[in-house]
């Protein structure tokens, strides 16, 4: 049994995340995006994967970063490529947003915060999400440093206990995107746990867990849909953990290599970071000039994916835009 990175298509797993994450901006919630009607197809789709997108991210990040975690002397390296790679794209991308986003015209401007400066500090558009993951990796990086979660038995004590920070932990003002750094742990250790102790785990009974699991989760979040359930499962709701963590654990074993999804996750970050930029561009331009919902979604959903591949192309010829927009040295 193959138990190296190499055994699973991470980079083909990024992609399917990408696109998921992609569809739904384009979608976007009522009051933004294509403003579709609730009992759309396109409204029930996204919501359909409402509770693994992000966690799937979350997860891949954790297996990735278990291959070369910090250790306690090089946490300040450690945290400088952070920094770099999650916090000059975080200040750059989102200042350009924001200012794209209050000034042109259908750019969904009034979900923008007055002030500027809040949208460095609390959560903002999809950058939340990469104050979030540095928070996580902080997290992380400290408990490795001191060697506290080297082991299956206090790793499974820390799970847990982000399991139930998960569910129980929710701030008023939301500094730095805290609330969702909580939902977000406990997908980020599991990608951890299965990289650090993947000789422990077979991998037929990881995923036996994990598709019992996302039935499980599967079931009561269409249920809820549908309307079965008189209950909106939250992202720090046991069925988005049940959803999440199973969705990752069975996708990343069953994902099949693929050249599309393989060259959309190689660009996943850049796609990330630029893809609104692209997908309203298309969908005010399309919706302009009265194309159906079908032509708005495709065109813009293409749009989201291979716009940020070329400007990523573009950024590499200059050491600062590297930097600056996509995070890389």
């Amino acid at each position: 049994m193959r138990t190296d990175s190499q055994s699973f298509h991470i980079a083909e797993l990024r992609g399917l995340a990408c696109i998921l994450l992609v569809a739904y901006h384009v979608v976007g919630v009522p009051g933004t995006g294509m403003q579709v009607d609730d009992g759309s197809i396109y409204r029930y789709a996204t919501s359909s994967f409402e509770l693994i997108r992000m966690p799937l991210f979350t997860f891949i990040s954790g297996l990735v970063y278990a291959y070369r975690p910090a250790r306690g002397g090089a946490l300040p390296s450690f945290f400088v490529k952070k920094l770099r790679r999650l916090g000059f794209p975080f200040l750059v991308v989102s200042t350009l947003f924001y200012l794209v986003q209050t000034r042109a015209p259908g750019a969904n401007g009034s979900f923008a915060p007055g002030a500027m400066w809040e949208i460095y500090v609390y959560s903002y558009a999809h950058f939340w999400y990469l104050q979030s993951l540095f928070l996580i990796f902080a997290v992380v990086a400290l408990l490795d440093a001191a060697k506290l979660i080297d082991r299956p038995l206090p790793f499974a004590v820390a799970l847990g206990l982000a399991m139930v920070a998960c569910q129980t932990i929710h701030t008023e003002s939301n500094v730095f995107s805290i609330n969702e750094t909580f939902v977000l742990l406990p997908h980020f250790l599991l990608g951890v746990a299965v990289t650090r102790f993947r000789d422990r785990l077979p991998r037929r009974a990881l995923l036996g867990a994990g598709a019992a699991a996302l039935l499980v989760g599967l079931a009561l979040h269409q249920a809820s849909l549908f309307g079965v359930i008189q209950h909106y499962f939250g992202w720090n709701s046991v069925v988005a953990l049940l959803c999440g963590m199973g969705g990752a654990v069975t996708l990343l074993h069953v994902m099949p290599s693929s050249l599309v999804f393989r060259t959309v996750g190689k660009s996943s970050y850049a796609i990330y970071l630029h893809h609104a930029f692209f997908t309203a561009g298309a969908r005010v331009a399309l919706h302009k000039l009265g194309f159906d919902d079908a032509a708005v979604f495709t065109v813009a959903l293409l749009a989201g994916l291979t716009g940020p591949m070329v400007l990523e192309a573009l950024a590499q010829m200059r050491p600062w835009t590297r930097v600056a927009l996509v995070g890389k040295a």
